[in-house]
């Protein structure tokens, strides 16, 4: 209520938890990079990037395994209600962020490993907004009786499988942090190390969570019977492997410049 009239808006959870889970990523890289010396692109471009090219990576992930929940305009545009794909984010932030590195002359692999606390933080508070809204949800379980759908009859409880990877992320993005700072000491860094071991600990982690979860998975299941998000992260497991890799083989001794240029 403002001067006596009432606006009746609506009270969107999720959406309010992405954009605290953003701003709380925005925190985390600026903290970083200023603890670090490293004078990373502006933040304003960064910003920009990662919020359309994610926004629009997680819907049309969504979009390519649930077709059928697509009937309207209103379908497609109202991810306020949820219907993001953390994997189309990612794939989609990567591409973009490496294309704009390109473009500035800027270390991708440097650039990847200042993002990559901030993205552990951010996805961790994003997973709360999963939890309040009811999706990617876990299997039923009995000696953990602290979380149920509204919907489930009485005496069915449920893996939290959103408590389970928001506090893993939490721990992650901790040791991220610790890393990312023991990486950087000194003129020669390790850049891409901290990125790579960010996506090799996530995928490896969200393989495992797979199993347990309950909710409509999407798209198809192989002969193994691994969802759609268990083949990305094989996928992804391996690639993060190889950047490691070539991370510590191939050091940058001077930051900031394109990984060319190094």
């Amino acid at each position: 209520m403002i001067n006596g009239i009432h606006f009746k808006l609506p009270f969107y959870s999720y959406g309010i938890l992405v954009l605290i889970a953003f701003l709380a990523g925005i925190w985390l890289f600026r903290r970083n990079a200023l603890k670090l010396k490293l004078s990373p692109p502006s933040l304003l471009d960064l910003s920009l990037i990662t919020t359309i090219s994610g926004l629009l990576g997680a819907r049309i992930a969504y979009i390519l395994l649930f077709p059928e929940q697509f009937n309207t305009l209103r379908d497609y545009l109202a991810i306020h209600e949820g219907g993001l794909v953390f994997y189309g984010a990612l794939i989609a932030v990567t591409a973009a962020l490496a294309v704009y590195c390109q473009i500035v002359g800027y270390s991708f692999r440097q650039l990847s490993d200042l993002v990559a606390p901030s993205a552990a933080l951010g996805h961790a508070i994003g997973r709360l907004g999963c939890l309040n809204n009811h999706c990617c949800y876990g299997a039923p379980v009995t000696f953990l009786k602290i979380y149920r759908l509204p919907a489930d009859p009485p005496g069915l409880y449920r893996h939290p499988t959103q408590i389970y990877e928001s506090m893993f992320l939490v721990m992650l993005m901790f040791l991220l942090n610790h890393i990312l700072r023991k990486c950087y000491v000194g003129n020669s860094a390790k850049s891409g190390l901290i990125a790579g071991f960010y996506l090799a600990s996530y995928s490896f982690f969200r393989f495992l969570l797979e199993f347990i979860r309950d909710d409509e998975r999407g798209g198809f299941y192989t002969a193994l019977n691994l969802s759609p998000s268990q083949i990305t992260a094989i996928i992804l497991l391996l690639c993060s492997t190889a950047f490691m890799a070539y991370a510590v083989r191939y050091p940058i001794a001077n930051r900031g410049k394109t990984d060319e240029q190094s």
